[in-house]
């Protein structure tokens, strides 16, 4: 406002100099992921002591899901931790689906000095063990990349592997070595397959189809079907003695016919029987009632012969 009290004049105040702003800026060490082994029964992982110090943790501290679990090994630097590959053990869960068992867990990591702390808060290692559910007859095992959908370190197992016998006798004890095999005639086809599988208790073979054709390939024809979508052909000539109810499965059966020799191929399925029955209901010779199953690799054994006498 003026003199005369009746004229304003506004104006404008200088500028306050603003205060300064300070930003802290603070670089951790980054924490390395841990190297995760995915045995045939056993899951293995290993942390860097020395990248977990320059963090501020305690390798030595960690435990699985489940706190009792933590045992560890320290081996050129790295502390490694263990865990049988079963659902349940130290807090695994196991995840299906149409192609792939997944094993997951998490490794508890606390500040150093901080473990008998209650307030202490760990760091979490979530890691995965991928097992893809086929089978793989030769002793060849590859692996295929397989991406899960969830933060942490994964590591790809070995594919099952199912193998083919022979047998003697009708207690399925003792198997005719590899190769050729002579029978007299008119005598059974005793079978067995089994899946070499650990940790997996919620799975179980399934007999999908069993035939016999003149070659090494299953692919070749004629074939004479024995098991056709896992269920006897002939009730009168072959017997499902075991099928869909653990990791093994054998049946037997009296092939007729005019044969000089031949090769028995058979498809198996593994079936999560966590989710629904395995064991194929059969009326007639259609099989019902079966859940959704795993194909794995058909597997083979031959040449089977036929003789007048084996003396």
């Amino acid at each position: 406002m003026s003199e005369d009290k009746i004229t304003w004049r506004c104006e404008r105040k200088a500028a306050t100099p603003a205060t300064p702003r300070i930003t802290v800026t603070t670089t951790n060490p980054p924490i390395m992921a841990p190297e995760v082994v995915c045995g045939q029964s056993i899951i293995q992982v290993g942390l860097n002591r020395a990248h977990l110090k320059a963090a501020g943790l305690n390798a030595s501290t960690a435990h699985l899901a489940d706190p009792r679990c933590s045992a560890h090994e320290d081996r050129n630097g790295t502390v490694w931790y263990q865990v049988e590959r079963r659902e349940g053990r130290c807090g695994n869960t196991l995840e299906t689906n149409t192609t792939h068992a997944v094993y997951s867990n998490s490794l508890f990591v606390y500040p150093v000095d901080g473990r008998n702390d209650s307030l202490s808060r760990p760091v979490s290692y979530p890691f995965s063990c991928v097992y893809p559910l086929e089978t793989e007859s030769s002793l060849d095992v590859a692996l295929r990349p397989y991406l899960l959908n969830s933060r942490g370190a994964v590591g790809v197992g070995a594919k099952a592997r199912a193998s083919m016998f022979l047998y003697r006798n009708s207690n399925y004890t003792e198997s005719y070595p590899a190769g050729e095999v002579l029978l007299p005639i008119g005598s059974s086809l005793r079978v067995g397959v089994s899946v070499e599988e650990s940790g997996m208790e919620r799975f179980v073979v399934v007999l999908r189809d069993c035939y016999a054709n003149q070659s090494p390939s299953p692919d070749n024809l004629p074939r004479t079907y024995m098991i056709q979508d896992r269920c006897p052909t002939n009730r009168t000539q072959v017997t499902v003695e075991e099928s869909g109810s653990s990791l093994r499965a054998r049946f037997s059966a009296l092939l007729q016919g005019d044969y000089r020799y031949i090769f028995l191929h058979c498809s198996l399925s593994l079936c999560d029987q966590g989710s629904s029955s395995c064991i194929p209901v059969c009326s007639g010779r259609n099989s019902r009632s079966v859940s959704e199953s795993v194909l794995l690799k058909p597997i083979a054994i031959g040449p089977i012969s036929w003789a007048q006498s084996l003396e």
